[in-house]
C-alpha cells in the first residue's frame, strides 16, 4: 500500500489516495504532522489503513467467496462499503483486494463472530492511515 496521490497537505491535515497496485482509496493520515518536517511524498509506504465510523461498525457475513469490493458511497467524501476476508481475528484485521484494514478500534479484543477465512461487509464512514516512516 502506497501513496498514488496527495489530494490536500498541511502541517496538522492530510487527505491521501492510498493505492494497492490496482485499487485507490481516499484516506485521511493520522501521520501528520510528519517527523523532522518531512513532507509525504507519492509512493511513500503505507504501515495501516484503520476503520472509522461515528457509530459502531456492523460486520455482516457474505455468502458468496472472492467477492471482494471497494464502494464509494458518492454523498459522503470517504465513505466506503468494503467486502473482504477476516484476515486475523486477534488482531481484527480485514483484507480486501491487497489492502489490509484494521477494525481495533471497534473491535480490541479482536473479532469474536467470526473466523479467519470469512467473507464480510461492512461500511466505513473513514479510512485513516498511518505511514511506514
Amino acid at each position: 500500500m502506497k501513496i498514488s496521490k496527495i489530494n490536500e497537505y498541511s502541517y496538522s491535515y492530510a487527505e491521501y489516495l492510498v493505492s494497492d497496485g490496482t485499487y485507490e482509496i481516499r484516506c485521511v493520515c493520522n501521520s501528520v504532522p510528519l517527523a523532522g518536517g518531512a513532507e509525504p511524498q507519492i509512493g511513500m509506504p503505507i504501515k495501516m489503513l484503520y476503520a472509522f465510523c461515528l457509530e459502531d461498525i456492523l460486520i455482516k457475513e457474505e455468502k458468496s467467496a472472492n467477492c471482494h469490493k471497494i464502494t464509494k458511497i458518492e454523498k459522503y467524501g470517504f465513505q466506503y462499503e468494503i467486502v473482504g476476508t477476516i484476515l486475523n481475528k486477534k488482531n481484527s484485521l480485514i483484507k480486501v483486494f491487497d489492502f489490509i484494514i484494521s477494525l481495533e478500534y471497534f473491535y480490541p479484543d479482536g473479532i469474536s463472530d467470526f473466523e479467519e477465512g470469512d467473507i464480510v461487509s461492512i461500511i466505513i464512514d473513514r479510512i485513516e492511515c498511518e505511514l511506514d516512516i
